[in-house]
């Protein structure tokens, strides 16, 4: 019997808005491309960053409030793509999952209903659920709802809480702190029994030039001066300083990647 390749199913999640979770997908998108995978992207969000970046091959699944008020069935029925582009994807395509705010809970109720544990298992995927999370207490708080809800959920799933240090890190919080007090009582505990990956804030928000503009990471690295000029509305030595500080921080980034995700199928190997 030929043993099935392993592959990664990828879950971005945080309750919470705002905490990077559209940046960090892009960002793990992007390195599997560099690594010659085309992966499977789905976005459960209204806003669609991920597909003004990458385009129309990414799964959307908008929200629908009123639906959860008047059919639940069906609003639980709206994630049906995600178990289809389970069973479509190719043999080695990874699958990339954004979970918006306020959509976790829904999501893992559904994922309960089918069994998605069992379904990934079963088509070869290496499940990992990426936690990130800002210094900030209701974060910090709904990174920790977020973890206990889709381990439940998908019990063979690897966790990594990623801090976000966009807006200042953990460890320079006060002791006294709403978010010291989350942090050390709930969320640092969780890290503790898993991987912790650091996300650190771009310099001089940097990629905030190019995001406006739905770029790609990878994007923006290889553009000439000209173009990033284009791109970002900056004069020439800013342009250049931006999209230095983009790269470098990618590169941080992917080698952060790499540390945490190891397995029998690394994401640096295609």
């Amino acid at each position: 019997m030929t043993e099935t390749k392993r592959r990664w199913a990828i879950v971005v999640a945080n309750e919470k808005g705002g905490v990077g979770k559209s940046t960090l997908a892009l960002a793990i998108t992007d390195k599997l491309a560099i690594a010659g995978y085309s992966a499977v992207v789905v976005q459960i969000d209204r806003q669609q960053r991920l597909s003004a970046a990458l385009g129309q091959d990414v799964i959307t699944i908008a929200s629908d409030p009123k639906a959860a008020r008047v059919d639940p069935g069906k609003e639980l029925a709206r994630f049906s793509p995600v178990l289809d582009a389970v069973a479509r994807a190719g043999a080695a395509a990874p699958i990339v999952i954004d979970i918006g705010a306020g959509e976790v809970g829904r999501f893992c109720e559904w994922a309960a209903l089918v069994d998605l544990d069992e379904e990934l298992g079963e088509f070869g995927f290496d499940p990992v659920i990426f936690v990130p999370f800002t210094a900030e207490a209701e974060a910090i708080r709904q990174a920790h709802w977020t973890a206990e809800r889709l381990t439940a959920a998908l019990p063979h799933a690897k966790i990594i809480l990623v801090e976000n240090q966009r807006d200042g890190r953990i460890t320079d919080l006060h002791p006294a702190s709403a978010a010291w007090q989350e942090w050390s009582g709930k969320l640092e505990p969780v890290a503790d029994r898993n991987a912790l990956l650091v996300m650190g804030a771009i310099p001089g928000g940097s990629w905030r030039y190019f995001e406006a503009a739905g770029s790609r990471f990878i994007g923006v690295v290889n553009l000439d001066t000209p173009a990033a000029m284009q791109l970002s509305g900056l004069p020439r030595a800013e342009a250049k300083i931006a999209r230095g500080d983009v790269a470098q921080w990618l590169v941080t980034l992917f080698d952060d990647l790499d540390r945490v995700l190891k397995s029998e199928t690394p994401i640096h190997e295609a």
